[in-house]
């Protein structure tokens, strides 16, 4: 089940980050978290620098409040774009794992 997850939430991204016009173009099979977040990391920082608008435009999609991300900043001692991609594929695979549940007719 815990791959499951990381193949729908890698899915997730490239649908969300394809939304705002940036390809998620990662290796696959994706071995692990790690490897995802860094990838995101690196597609934050480049996207940073070149477009930010874009980010914001994906925090939106994703339901990731700008709020959350400044009091993280707060207390992370992550540079801005590993945080923002650790909170980007939190918030990525708290969807996934949320429409699995409720697509379960025994939690219903």
């Amino acid at each position: 089940m815990a791959n499951e997850f990381l193949i729908e939430t890698t899915f997730q991204l490239e649908k969300d980050f394809l939304n705002i016009g940036v390809n998620f173009d990662i290796e696959k099979p994706v071995q692990n978290y790690k490897k995802l977040f860094y990838f995101t990391s690196t597609l934050v920082s480049t996207l940073n620098e070149q477009d930010p608008k874009r980010i914001l435009n994906l925090l939106y999609r994703i339901d990731l409040q700008e709020e959350k991300v400044q009091s993280e900043m707060q207390i992370s001692s992550l540079t801005f774009s590993e945080l923002l991609a650790e909170l980007i594929v939190k918030r990525e695979l708290q969807k996934v794992i949320m429409k699995n549940y409720y697509s379960n007719p025994e939690n219903q």
